[in-house]
């Protein structure tokens, strides 16, 4: 009988060693091929989701700074708005005006009208705008003290952005009068100023200041002829809304001495401050809205990244150390179970000697057993090892079929290491069944 034949009685006849060393290979092969391939999968998913989620907050951030822009654009509109609403923050006198005298007792020194147009047309001019002329100066009137007040329509600058007009538009023949001034007076009385009849166009609110609430607003034109002043203004009231920096006042004398140099200017700087305090603010909001953003979408990551790196140090611990034990204990019950194959058939072993079997048959005999089983393990481990791995993969570790590939080099060393392992672990159980003498085997049966 050939050693073939031998080989396939052996395989038929001792159906338990065979399953028991069968079972053992295919499960060294299946944890050798599925614990690469999970790690692998897990590891590929991870790095997709990580730069999904990096992808998706770059993309939010992005809509949120667009929406910002937005959100800017129209709050600084409001406020711009609100802020207008508060009046004028600039007044621009001529040089030889004594300050004293004009917050106190509203006078300065007369100026040319022409100066607020040529303010106007001057491009060096970018720091003010709604430049309007003012003439005032205290009258008597109704025999109490008035100040009458006479505005120009707002010069136009055609080099500065289009903005709707601030301060009071009076026409021609019309008064607003003060809340102090107006008294017994209604909308729609005609009165007399200095030698001209008027019509009250409307009463302002009290204000709480005596230059609005005891003012009588005229048109220019109207001041300058009852104030016998023409062609002459005392101020030109403006709005510093284009200085962001503590030097504005600086700022904007700087540009005026370009233009006109002999004037000088003076601002209301609790309302300019309030402008660009409110600006600030509602920067500073939506800043802190996208930091506090992007500092909680990076936590999320940092914690998803820090989650999925201690699965993978599981898994990679569970490839490096768990896997080589197992493959380690199964070589070893493969060796077990072929030591007591040999003490089985010793004296089988013992015939075949006595036959003229040699060495090399007999070797061939059992290493021949441990390479069948062993490419039969690899390759059953093999393919057990891929679906066991993509199974925990998709329902444990929720790792995408995408993401989810066969490590090639795994396999082909299960498929072609596990003959080995099986081999080598059947070499001192061979050894000791060449070795054995057929006489002493025959003679102790």
């Amino acid at each position: 009988m050939s050693t073939f034949q031998l080989l396939c009685a052996e395989l038929r006849h001792r159906k338990m060693n065979v399953t028991l060393s069968l079972l053992a290979l295919i499960a060294a092969a299946t944890l050798f091929v599925a614990s690469p391939t999970l790690l692998r999968g897990y590891q590929q998913e991870s790095g997709l989701r990580l730069a999904k989620m990096q992808q998706e907050t770059d993309r939010e951030l992005q809509a949120m700074q667009e929406k910002a822009k937005t959100d800017l654009a129209e709050l600084d509109t409001r406020t711009k708005r609100i802020m207008r609403d508060l009046g004028f923050n600039l007044r621009i006198v001529h040089q030889n005006t004594d300050l004293g005298q004009l917050y106190a007792n509203f006078v300065s020194y007369d100026m040319p009208e022409a100066y607020v147009q040529k303010l106007a047309d001057s491009p060096e001019i970018t720091k003010i705008v709604h430049l309007v002329a003012s003439l005032k100066q205290m009258v008597e009137w109704e025999s109490k003290p008035r100040l009458l007040v006479g505005i120009a329509p707002e010069a136009t600058q055609s080099h500065v952005e289009k903005k709707a007009p601030m301060g009071l538009q009076v026409k021609p023949g019309m008064v607003y009068l003060g809340n102090l001034a107006a008294e017994s007076h209604a909308i729609g009385d005609k009165v007399e100023i200095l030698g001209k009849q008027f019509e009250i166009a409307h009463i302002l609110p009290a204000h709480g200041r005596a230059d609005e609430d005891i003012a009588i607003f005229m048109n220019l034109a109207d001041a300058q002829q009852v104030l016998k002043k023409p062609g002459k203004i005392s101020e030109i009231l403006a709005l510093g809304c284009k200085c962001k920096t503590v030097e504005r006042v600086e700022e904007i004398t700087a540009q005026l001495e370009l233009v006109l140099p002999d004037t000088k200017v003076t601002e209301h700087r609790l309302q300019a401050v309030a402008r660009e305090d409110q600006r600030k603010l509602v920067e500073a909001h939506h800043q802190q809205t996208m930091d506090d953003y992007e500092a909680n979408r990076q936590k999320i990551a940092q914690q998803e990244q820090t989650h999925r790196e201690q699965v993978a140090g599981l898994l990679a611990g569970v490839t490096s150390i768990v896997t080589p034990l197992i493959v380690f204990v199964c070589a070893l019950w493969v060796g077990l179970l072929a030591w007591s194959n040999v003490r089985e058939r010793r004296a089988e072993i013992g015939l075949l000697r006595a036959i003229g079997k040699r060495s090399g048959s007999i070797a061939s005999l059992f290493l021949g057993k441990a390479i069948l089983l062993g490419m039969a393990g690899g390759i059953v481990g093999c393919l057990l090892g891929y679906l066991s791995a993509r199974w925990l993969a998709t329902s444990v570790f929720e790792v995408t079929v995408e993401s989810f590939t066969p490590s090639t080099l795994a396999s082909a060393c299960a498929i072609l290491g596990t003959p080995l392992v099986a081999a080598m672990a059947s070499y001192l159980p061979t050894l000791a069944a060449v070795k054995q003498d057929p006489a002493v085997v025959l003679s102790g049966e």
